[in-house]
């Protein structure tokens, strides 16, 4: 019933959608909302490292183009400068080939970069989906991953008719996921555990859920109001002939949102990770997201609408291209046009009823020490 491509197209899709120019840091700011609820964590994890070392290598996992790493490296280096202002630094940068990299640099360099103020560092990049390899062995002392865990390593393909998002799906669809996301999510922790050193922290928060009876899924899964609506413009779309229907009922979007027994199954039940791992903190929480603000204080449904759709794009529209509008089309060009409808009609979706289409900011976040 399940057909995998486990060539990391997923994530690689995920981050190469941030790859328009300044499109995913100006509709960025619930993800660095949420990082910076990250801040005691992370000063934390600072604090309790071993210092007596001839440098510090930090690592941010999926950094995206700068606007979200480089509030964590501002934070850690603050921290880390009030232990020891000498310390040497090497501040790492993961994300895919498709991440764009220019804008990475030129913000970490910019006015607002750590670059500026900060003395004895150095940047480097690592260009690789992080469920491989992408640090030397026992190398990394502080790993930060945030916003990025809760994409799939690879794009997965079933029969989904009525449904993009992997908690509407009807069994045993669902079940499948589930499994896939379970082997994800163990292939990332068994990669920091080899990448850490002993003694190195590693802090990571993704899209989470929770239980919910009064859902019909049984969950209240982060987003779920938006990848409900995601459904209804592409099964208009659909109907209109914009876009091949045998796609939609094939596709589902590659993400999966843990609940917390899901993050801390495998840290209990492989014993690699139980001897590479102490848990120091796992917790679930709710956030309120920046767009929100229009409908609380001034009741402006456009501009809640625009903002919503804006902050979807960012980080949805490569993933529904390659999943929906490319299969749609055989002219390049026609696959933009099929993008500027679907976000046409999600914004005016959301703008007719905007309290129909909740976010929901539901986070996870687990920090581990390396034993």
């Amino acid at each position: 019933m399940t057909t995998e491509d486990r060539s990391r197209k997923a994530h690689g899709a995920a981050t190469a959608g941030m790859g328009r120019k300044g499109l995913y840091d100006h509709h960025s700011g619930a993800q660095n909302q949420a990082i910076q609820q990250q801040e005691a964590r992370l000063r934390n994890a600072v604090d309790h490292l071993d210092l007596a070392r001839p440098e510090l290598r930090i690592m941010d996992y999926g950094c995206g183009p700068g606007r979200n790493s480089i509030t964590v490296f501002h934070t850690i280096l603050d921290a880390l400068r009030r232990r020891d202002a000498d310390m040497p630094v090497v501040a790492v940068h993961n994300d895919q080939i498709g991440n764009d990299w220019n804008e990475l640099l030129a913000n970490v360099g910019g006015p607002k970069g750590y670059l500026r103020d900060i003395k004895h560092i150095r940047v480097e990049t690592s260009v690789g989906s992080f469920f491989d390899p992408v640090a030397s062995p026992g190398t990394v002392d502080l790993g930060v991953s945030f916003a990025a865990s809760h994409w799939l390593a690879g794009s997965v393909s079933l029969a989904s008719p009525g449904s993009l998002f992997f908690c509407d799906l009807p069994e045993p669809a669902r079940g499948e996921v589930a499994a896939i996301a379970a082997r994800d999510w163990t292939d990332f922790l068994k990669q920091r555990a080899s990448e850490l050193k002993p003694g190195g922290w590693f802090v990571v928060d993704g899209l989470a859920s929770v239980p919910d009876p009064d859902d019909p899924s049984g969950l209240r899964a982060a987003g779920r109001g938006l990848y409900r609506a995601f459904g209804q413009v592409a099964d208009a779309m659909a109907a209109d002939g914009r876009i091949d229907r045998d796609a939609l009922e094939t596709f589902i979007f590659p993400v999966y949102f843990r609940q917390s027994e899901e993050v801390r199954a495998p840290l209990e039940r492989e014993q690699d990770l139980k001897d590479a791992f102490e848990i120091v903190e796992l917790s679930n929480e709710l956030l309120a997201t920046p767009f929100e603000g229009n409908l609380g204080k001034d009741d402006d449904a456009e501009a809640y609408a625009a903002g919503y759709a804006g902050f979807a794009r960012a980080f949805a529209e490569s993933t529904l291209s390659a999943g929906l509008f490319a299969p749609s089309t055989s002219d390049a060009a026609a696959v933009k046009d099929l993008a500027d409808d679907f976000f046409k009609r999600l914004q005016a979706l959301i703008a007719a009823d905007p309290k129909r289409y909740p976010f929901e900011h539901q986070v996870v976040t687990l920090v581990l020490r390396k034993r």
